[in-house]
């Protein structure tokens, strides 16, 4: 089983910690998009040229659209714009957010899809937020930074569950912007996309304990949304389709 560790960390050092026998794993990073991918093979060239693109979409656009950028509630959905920044549109609109709440996971998940012509297996994460396809059981470590929770708790992925989301916020980590307290907030979605925007609608609605029954129940009334996880303090709540392991 392939153990990753999900944090929210702008040095990224977990990413060495991963235990691997059945990846070829590589990073591509291009200024603030940071990609770690498990693969069959290295496909580091393909996935630059990539990034490179949907980066490039994503900048022109905003040239043009100043309000994208900065935007905290949906957008009216605009058919002429980029594929990246139409599937932005529609995630955060069910979410209720500003587009650019899903742009992590929209990168991760367009660039999965495409390598996967490549790779019959992919697991990329994008700065917490993952989209993966897997033949075999996967198993996503959590990390929430309380002590209650250090090192202990993954959530597995079943390959008939994928391809899917797996997507964190936080109120604590990471360079996001949110307006909750969550320590960790994980979505998992039938699209990386969704997942990352309402990870962030989430939890922004946890701003103390008894939040979280509220905030999961919430996340689980969007179609599309499998499960939802919150950690807050020493408090896990889960909803919908979550199968936990001990880690070691």
């Amino acid at each position: 089983m392939h153990h990753k560790h999900t944090r929210m960390n702008s040095t990224l050092a977990y990413r060495a910690l991963i235990q691997n026998t059945r990846f070829t794993t590589f990073e591509v990073c291009v200024e603030t998009t940071s990609l770690f991918i498990c693969a069959h093979n290295n496909l580091g060239d393909r996935t630059l040229q990539l990034v490179h693109q949907l980066r490039n979409d994503i900048k022109d656009y905003i040239a043009k659209h100043d309000n994208f950028l900065h935007a905290l509630s949906p957008l009216e959905f605009d058919p002429s714009a980029p594929e990246v920044v139409r599937r932005m549109y529609s995630a955060t609109a069910k979410a209720s957010v500003g587009p650019m709440a899903a742009v992590a996971g929209t990168i991760a998940q367009m660039i999965g899809e495409e390598l996967t012509t490549y790779s019959p297996e992919i697991i990329i994460e994008n700065g917490g937020d993952i989209w993966a396809k897997v033949q075999e059981p996967a198993v996503i470590k959590v990390f929430a930074g309380r002590k209650a929770f250090l090192g202990d708790c993954g959530i597995v992925i079943q390959p008939h569950d994928t391809p899917s989301g797996i997507c964190s916020s936080s109120g604590r980590f990471g360079h996001s912007f949110s307006f909750g307290k969550a320590d960790c907030v994980t979505i998992l979605a039938s699209s990386a996309s969704l997942a990352d925007a309402v990870a962030t609608a989430t939890c922004n609605r946890v701003q103390k304990e008894e939040d979280c029954v509220h905030a999961l129940e919430y996340a689980c009334t969007i179609s599309g949304v499998t499960g939802a996880m919150v950690i807050y303090w020493d408090t896990m709540a889960i909803k919908g389709c979550i199968e936990l392991t001990q880690t070691s």
